[in-house]
């Protein structure tokens, strides 16, 4: 299996910063950015160092997982502008949080707790000698552009279908109501 972030996560993301970009009228100037770090700032956590874990980070590596993430964060956030331009003032804004939070970095222990457990060291190992094939290679080099596509398939599909979902969510609505 080939992990990303959630392109669905960040549309869902981008989305909910769209709705606050409709409500939140444009500054009048910019404000300070904030000194102290967030509370809920990600620490990398500790990851054992055995084999298995030496053999998930050259999986890693090999599908160039570090460029792949950022590559795809930007392609999400690209296509959610381009499809909501009032979010376009604060892309500069959205593009740090999501690297913030979504970069390789501050997921790769949670990658490598991922793979090892989904992935015996043996399955791994062939993974690895897979992507380090030209097949492989032109996998990774695809990937990230298809899961983009593919997420925006999704998207125009529900936009689409949004009608069917609101009446659906109003008659629910009207059934939980006491009589």
């Amino acid at each position: 299996r080939f992990y990303l972030p959630s392109a669905f996560g960040i549309a869902l993301l981008c989305s909910a910063a769209s709705v606050q970009a409709q409500d939140t009228p444009a500054p009048a100037a910019e404000a300070p950015a904030a000194a102290a770090p967030a509370a809920d700032e990600t620490v990398e956590a500790e990851v054992e160092k055995d084999s298995h874990t030496i053999a998930v980070e050259a999986l890693l590596d090999s599908m160039n997982m570090k460029e792949t993430t950022q590559q795809t964060v930007d392609q999400m956030l690209q296509m959610q502008v381009q499809q909501q331009p009032q979010m376009a003032a604060f892309e500069d804004v959205m593009k740090a949080f999501l690297h913030k939070h979504l970069s390789f970095e501050s997921l790769k222990p949670d990658l490598i707790k991922l793979y090892k457990t989904e992935f015996t060291e043996s399955e791994i190992k062939a993974l690895t000698d897979f992507y380090n094939t030209p097949v492989g290679k032109k996998a990774i080099e695809k990937l990230p552009t298809l899961s983009a596509a593919g997420a925006q398939i999704g998207m125009q599909r529900v936009q689409a279908n949004m009608g069917e979902l609101q009446q659906a969510i109003l008659k629910r609505q009207t059934e939980l109501q006491p009589k």
